[in-house]
């Protein structure tokens, strides 16, 4: 079955290494799974890829057998899973900091996939390690976003609180200043010949991507 990485290399070769990153795009949902403690056990997340790399998917990963133009349900749902097939420890795009401090997420479970209106949506849950008490004098702070802005993940809804209902989301948009030199930088990159070697630089992604706060309780 064909991963995400082979799909990815794959986007590469047919775009070519010109242009400025991000090369995929991805709408991402997350639900903040609470457990009859109260703790925080898990984090459910979506993805939503756009249409050109849906189609993509779709092809390369031959999941349009009989030639329709819909993706056939059975092998979607086969391929679920492989788009998150990371090693061991890998955070996956999902970063989730308590006091400064990263919160331990498990390996993927429950892998989900599913084709509409033109895209294809995957989704999964990440466990956490060790449940915790999300208060509003310790809250919870989530992103979702690709360190090398390889992928730019957009938030349109997000995340939402299952479990309980005393808890709110506060959205915190990426500060703007320098994001447009630090494109051009990402731009003059590219047009090397082996611009993804080249590039040493650590956790562009955060530049542009949105924070969240959540913090739960009576204030």
């Amino acid at each position: 079955m064909v991963g995400l990485a082979t799909l990815l290399a794959t986007s590469l070769a047919c775009m070519g290494s010109v242009g400025a990153h991000p090369h995929v795009f991805i709408d991402a949902d997350a639900a903040l799974i609470f457990g009859e403690s109260g703790k925080l056990e898990a984090v459910r997340v979506s993805w939503t890829y756009d249409e050109f790399f849906s189609l993509m998917m779709i092809e390369d990963a031959q999941f349009d057998t009989d030639g329709n133009g819909t993706p056939e349900p059975a092998r979607l749902q086969a391929f679920a899973g492989h788009d998150v097939d990371w090693e061991a420890g890998f955070p996956g795009h999902i970063v989730a900091k308590q006091d400064g401090n990263p919160v331990r997420l498990g390996p993927p479970k429950s892998h989900e996939a599913r084709y509409a209106s033109g895209k294809i949506v995957t989704s999964h849950i990440r466990p956490l390690e060790h449940p915790i008490a999300v208060t509003t004098a310790d809250p919870l702070l989530l992103r979702i976003y690709d360190p090398e802005y390889f992928i730019a993940y957009a938030n349109p809804r997000g995340p939402w609180v299952e479990g309980r209902n005393d808890c709110k989301v506060t959205r915190r948009p990426p500060d703007i200043s320098g994001q447009k030199e630090l494109l051009d930088a990402l731009q003059d990159l590219e047009m090397q010949s082996d611009s993804i070697s080249v590039m040493n630089m650590p956790d562009v992604g955060i530049t542009f991507s949105e924070g969240f706060e959540i913090a739960c309780g009576a204030r």
